[in-house]
């Protein structure tokens, strides 16, 4: 749903404090958290010594904190903007050693849910501290009824709060609301249109967050050409991340999700989905590659950018680096298998050691390990 347009345009302020107790609520004797970042979206700010932070006028219409890596939300992490908001952050201290999963393509519907089910099952028996979903979280948003879409957001958000860890998800094509209104019968004038269901449920479509000595970066990579999506980072994303990334250290480890590949091994001119072509405003490229990915890495240029977590292609693939970007662009396989034939599907788990992340193990739901 969208915003009374008076209070898009308005001013926010209001303070990040150290909920100790985690009740949610300022009590006196809880002090203000200094530098923790809070943005919509468009303007970047870090707060004072008092844990005071002011937006001025116009910006997006969620309000959301950057989690400092010690730190998690009471409540909720993001608000629709309003005159203030206040931040609850309790302390969450981590050790040296913990993991965290990498998941993608649930395709959440109710004839699949239990496929879901059982991969946060494999990741909860690996104790991970959180997961990361990279897109296509339901099937379909695209080309069905408002009606279908919020039942199928309902199922993914329900499930999602049941699991033993905090998740973090992305918007993948499968979930922009709509857009192939030959099939959806959607109007362009509705206001949970394209992207806007997706940030209703599950809040900015793109965002960052800190873990430990790691920062990650959760990338939008769905660009929307009138009835088709294809692969990019819009120019509002990639200025947001400029002003957010300048207020992390050079020496950050720094992890980035998204959907849409960034760069795939499996792109070929000879298979008929990697390499389908889509021009834009006169520019041709792939459809399923992030076209201006060069973009980001001139954005992270000399930043320890270690990993580059994907999604969409349903199969497992780990990349090495050739000349700049990432070091690494691991793609994990889907979680729901869309038809007999595709790879099995699995996740992927990474041990972090300090600022060090490993290769990941691949669990796949069908019992066996890599």
């Amino acid at each position: 749903m969208t915003l009374p347009a008076l209070l898009l345009l308005g001013a926010v302020s209001g303070a990040v404090f150290d909920d100790a107790n985690a009740n949610g609520r300022r009590d006196s004797n809880e002090r203000g958290l200094a530098k923790v970042v809070v943005t919509d979206g468009e303007a970047v700010v870090a707060t004072d010594a008092e844990g005071r932070y002011r937006l001025d006028e116009g910006g997006g219409h969620l309000i959301f904190v950057v989690l400092p890596g010690d730190r998690r939300p009471v409540g909720a992490w993001y608000a629709p903007r309003r005159e203030r908001i206040d931040f609850a952050l309790a302390p969450s201290p981590l050790g040296e050693s913990w993991s965290f999963a990498h998941l993608s393509d649930t395709h959440v519907q109710p004839e699949n849910v239990e496929r879901t089910r059982r991969a946060l099952a494999l990741a909860g028996a690996r104790r991970v501290d959180f997961a990361l979903v990279s897109g296509d979280l339901v099937k379909d948003c695209l080309r069905v009824a408002e009606e279908r879409a919020r039942s199928l957001f309902t199922l993914y958000t329900a499930e999602m709060a049941k699991a033993p860890f905090p998740v973090h998800s992305v918007i993948g094509n499968h979930d922009v609301f709509g857009i192939e209104r030959d099939t959806s019968a959607v109007l362009q004038t509705n206001p949970s249109y394209g992207k806007a269901l997706f940030e209703e449920f599950l809040g900015p479509r793109f965002s960052a967050f800190s873990r430990g000595r790691i920062h990650f970066i959760v990338l939008d990579t769905i660009g929307v050409e009138d009835t088709r999506y294809y692969g990019l980072l819009d120019a509002a994303q990639l200025q947001w991340i400029a002003r957010e990334i300048a207020l992390v250290p050079l020496d950050t480890p720094i992890v980035t999700i998204g959907h849409i590949p960034l760069r795939n091994g499996g792109v070929s001119v000879l298979n008929e989905f990697t390499g389908e072509r889509f021009s834009v405003a006169g520019l041709d490229g792939f459809r399923h590659v992030v076209r201006n990915a060069p973009a980001l890495e001139q954005l992270l240029a000399g930043r320890p950018w270690t990993l580059a977590l994907q999604g969409h292609f349903h199969v497992a693939e780990r990349l090495r680096n050739w000349d700049q970007g990432a070091k690494r662009y691991h793609t994990t396989p889907a979680v729901d298998h869309s038809t007999a034939t595709e790879p099995r599907s699995g996740l992927f788990v990474y041990g972090v050691q300090g600022a060090q992340i490993d290769d990941g193990e691949l669990l796949w739901l069908d019992g066996s390990l890599e």
